[in-house]
């Protein structure tokens, strides 16, 4: 059995969802994918596929063998095609995710510049307010809020963090009047995330350093902080944001900083890149991954004096385009193994 061959027909069936039309693209008889498909599952001594007459889906062991049988393969040719004299250049798409309006908001600057130094390789970007399953998913790495990697399957760098700031529109105010300390909270209509409709608990830390806890209970909540800004705006009520997210409105004068003397402490403010735990990563992962690093480590050399994500974007922002037209990206701090071979990415990284 030509087992490379029948890992490529197998990752083929498993990206068309059919048997039939990955004959068409590979070229080959519909007997030829079957037999493939059967040849290998016998081998492995594991079903991959379950198929029925209208359809066929990936068992557990096919879901773990398929995305194996990808980063295999898209090594193999990597290496043929160096060893062919070819240009070795990341290529082909990018899945990414991003969770939290503050993540979300340093992205432009990021993928412009990655996209720049890699014109080959195109970006597929998922937004989510909702947890992340990389793996389930399919990403091939994603910047996330408040991640807590569990086991040995993702690698977890931490790229910053961000900052909450209590904010209402001007007219919210003048109608419901200023809010000075967080036991005023209780007497306005808060806004909030997540739209769970439970009681929400917050921690305010003081100029003093005395930390409360007040529980209130949304009059509106809903699992988008991109909703609860436009609630905001509408004069709904108070809300508590990420600073990145309002920043512009607060400048304009759209939204009003309530209580700026207080700091609103939250675990889920840090932000972190994720990626799958393997020696041997895809050159497009690999590349975004020491992009992605090198373009946030200004801000991570202060993160010991604790800079919010806010103000790490705007240290990076006028480096973008000092890093679009470089031709490579230097990486210092990357573990490589084998020797000092580049193309064997050491996880998880130290610190």
């Amino acid at each position: 059995m030509n087992q490379i061959h029948a890992m490529r027909v197998f990752v083929r069936v498993a990206e068309t969802e059919s048997f039939r039309r990955a004959a068409r693209q590979l070229s080959v008889s519909n007997a030829l994918v079957t037999r493939s498909i059967a040849t290998l599952e016998a081998h492995l001594n594991t079903r991959l596929i379950n198929r029925t007459t209208r359809a066929l889906a990936l068992t557990e062991a096919g879901t773990r063998y398929l995305e194996g049988c990808r980063g295999l393969l898209e090594e193999l040719d990597r290496l043929e095609g160096s060893l062919a004299l070819t240009q070795n250049e990341p290529g082909g798409t990018l899945r990414l995710v991003a969770s939290g309006a503050g993540a979300q908001q340093s992205l432009t600057p990021l993928l412009d510049a990655f996209r720049r130094l890699y014109p080959k390789v195109n970006v597929r970007l998922t937004l989510t307010d909702q947890p992340v399953d990389l793996l389930e998913g399919g990403y091939d790495a994603g910047i996330v809020n408040g991640f807590r990697a569990s086991g040995h399957e993702l690698v977890e760098r931490a790229l910053g963090h961000d900052s909450l700031v209590v904010c209402a529109s001007h007219a919210y105010l003048t109608e419901h009047g200023q809010l000075d300390s967080p036991e005023q909270l209780s007497q306005h209509a808060l806004i909030a995330s997540p739209g769970d409709g439970r009681e929400t608990s917050w921690h305010f830390t003081g100029p003093d350093e005395h930390a409360d806890e007040i529980r209130l209970k949304p009059v509106y909540t809903v699992n988008s902080v991109a909703m609860v800004r436009l609630g905001a705006l509408a004069g709904m009520g108070v809300a508590i944001l990420p600073l990145q997210l309002v920043a512009d409105d607060l400048a304009a004068g759209t939204l009003q900083r309530l209580m700026p003397d207080h700091r609103v402490d939250d675990p889920n403010l840090s932000v972190s890149l994720i990626y799958p735990n393997r020696q041997f990563l895809p050159a497009k992962t690999r590349a975004f991954v020491e992009h992605a690093l090198e373009h946030f480590r200004p801000g991570l050399e202060q993160t010991r004096t604790a800079p919010t994500l806010g103000e790490v974007a705007t240290q990076v922002s006028a480096q973008s385009e000092a890093q679009a037209t470089a031709a490579t990206t230097s990486v210092r701090g990357v573990q490589l193994l084998g020797g000092g071979n580049p193309n064997s990415l050491h996880a998880p990284w130290d610190a």
